[in-house]
């Protein structure tokens, strides 16, 4: 998808890992699965979207992203 200036990005995937298989590098695989999809489509960026030490904040961090700030944070 087009972002207001013209360059590809790739919206955040939503996946989940049922609890009985959490721990086994599933999540860890659909996500390096969805970097390669977007490589191979010529996405120039892509938009994640974490709960701060959340799991998914943990597995991009371990990826090697480091995130580039917090757009809104909310403690219910």
């Amino acid at each position: 998808m087009p972002d207001p200036i013209g360059q590809a990005r790739k919206l955040p995937q939503y996946f989940g890992v049922l609890p009985e298989y959490r721990g086994l590098r599933f999540g860890r695989q659909l996500w390096r699965a969805a970097m390669h999809w977007e490589h191979a489509n010529c996405a120039d960026y892509q938009l994640l979207q974490t709960t701060a030490s959340g799991a998914s904040d943990q597995l991009c961090q371990a990826e090697g992203l480091a995130d580039l700030g917090f757009v809104c944070t909310t403690i219910v």
